[in-house]
């Protein structure tokens, strides 16, 4: 390794202008004198960020619990793109340091180790390309990324939900569904990556934070249309001091206001002392409790039919001041937005649908990188409507859920039944609703010629997962 690096380490904008000489290239196009015959062998030991890193920056990877630059605050992050239909989007979640369960409960956000190192990130996207060697990927986008601050408070409560799982000795039951953006993503390739936690004698499976796939897409979108926003450093500072203070106490400085867009909160001072997000959504459904649908389409004059299919996404989206199609910070949070019909006697006839099964897909899938585990480890907000004497359908309540991890457990048997007997062939003798688990497979097809061919090579009807009506009625149902 060279003794004169290439940049100033102390200066994250030298970082920054050296680091976007990449754009549009390759590794292989910028370090062609640097590809001696022992790099083959190094660069076997490690990925793509570690080429990057190694090659390109100069300096050999480390797991020290400061940033990558730590003179200029600043850490590096290499992640891929994939190339689809509407353009560019994020091939998978972002994955920062592990969580030290042993140390992490001690600490408040501001000296948490995920801030200690991503307080600002350098994001190099590349253009992630099976075909080709990983020299050969080509960057796309290189750019700075500090969270805005809407986006900043979320982060912070999801820490905080995070670590109040350690503290309370429940780190084994964590999910990337309790939280909204920053996750606690499993890292370990088998289950046997288990880790001690201080207030339980269970063992936990190692985590580590991530910033979610749908939250890249957000930045992505944004650094494509050349799009920036600007950070308020009292906001900032107010958002990280841990202060007991109101804001007027704190004495914070006029800030511009952010461009309005399809945000739910659109300054942090729209929240109450201690106030996190999901209790600012439900505060808001609160005023309209017991509001039939026609009361709730007049109050906020919506031009839509009475029978539409998407009236409660309408609905549910203006009650919480979205007027688009989109909540921003339910797309970055990958939150399922749900709604429930109870009957007037509470019951539930509907079983809630999932996406088909793939079959030739499933038998290739490992549970945990799986489409149905994905689906039921989201952050889930139910919206539940329930019947009155006459029929009439109001709003009866809201909440928001992660399931379980012994539910969890009950889908993952559920799903390796499912697997095997797909891998087998065997298409008549799935877990069905009756048999009174909590999913069951059943058709979920146009007609009886929509069909989808099998691992086998066989034509079979499409069927799909579904999570029993008697299960989201317990669900729903349940306090919190």
């Amino acid at each position: 390794m060279s003794t004169e690096l290439p940049y100033d380490r102390k200066d994250k904008y030298a970082i920054l202008k050296y680091a976007q000489l990449l754009t549009g290239k390759s590794l292989r196009m910028v370090i062609q004198d640097k590809l001696a015959p022992d790099v083959a062998i190094r660069l076997g030991k490690g990925g793509f960020g570690t080429m990057v890193e190694d090659l390109y920056f100069d300096y050999r990877p480390n797991s020290d619990a400061q940033a990558d630059f730590p003179e200029a605050g600043i850490e590096l992050k290499t992640t891929p793109l994939k190339v689809v239909q509407k353009g560019l989007v994020s091939k998978e979640r972002l994955v920062f340091n592990i969580i030290n369960y042993m140390e992490e409960h001690q600490q408040v956000f501001r000296t948490s180790s995920f801030w200690k190192k991503n307080a600002e990130l350098l994001l190099l996207f590349y253009i992630h390309d099976k075909e080709k060697a990983l020299l050969d990927y080509q960057f796309k986008i290189v750019r700075l990324w500090r969270f805005p601050e809407t986006d900043l408070k979320i982060i912070i409560d999801d820490w905080n939900t995070i670590v109040k799982k350690i503290r309370e000795g429940k780190a084994h039951e964590l999910s990337e569904g309790d939280t909204m953006y920053l996750g606690a993503c499993t890292k370990g390739a088998t289950k046997a990556s288990l880790r001690s936690q201080p207030f339980s004698e269970d063992f936990a499976m190692q985590r580590a934070f991530s910033l979610k796939s749908k939250y890249l897409n957000f930045i992505v979108e944004q650094s494509l249309n050349g799009d920036e926003h600007a950070i308020d450093e009292r906001e900032y500072e107010y958002l990280l001091s841990e202060s007991v203070l109101s804001r007027e106490e704190y004495e914070l400085s006029e800030k511009v206001e952010p461009p309005v867009g399809e945000q739910i909160v659109r300054s942090v001072s729209e929240y109450k002392q201690g106030q996190t997000f999901e209790d600012l959504v439900v505060e808001r459904f609160a005023a309209h409790i017991g509001w039939s649908e026609a009361e709730l389409i007049a109050h906020f004059k919506l031009n839509i039919k009475p029978n539409a299919k998407n009236r409660y996404q309408v609905i549910c989206n203006r009650i919480m001041g979205v007027t688009g199609k989109y909540i921003e910070e339910f797309e970055k949070g990958e939150v399922a937005m749900k709604t429930v019909m109870l009957q007037h006697n509470g019951n539930l006839k509907e079983s809630m649908s999932f996406q088909q099964i793939k079959y030739q897909e499933i038998v290739h899938e490992d549970w945990l990188e799986s489409y149905f585990y994905q689906a039921l480890s989201k952050r889930f907000f139910f919206v539940v409507f329930q019947q009155d004497n006459r029929a009439v359908p109001r709003l009866f309540k809201v909440k928001f859920w992660t399931m379980p991890l012994a539910d969890l457990m009950i889908a993952e048997a559920f799903w390796e039944d499912t697997k095997s007997k797909i891998a087998a062939d065997s298409f008549d003798n799935f877990i069905k609703i009756a048999d009174d688990q909590i999913c069951h497979v059943r058709p979920k097809a146009r007609d009886s010629q929509d069909l989808m061919l099998t691992a086998s090579g066989r034509m079979e009807k499409k069927k799909a997962y579904w999570l029993n009506s008697s299960y989201i009625k317990e669900v729903v149902l349940t306090e919190i």
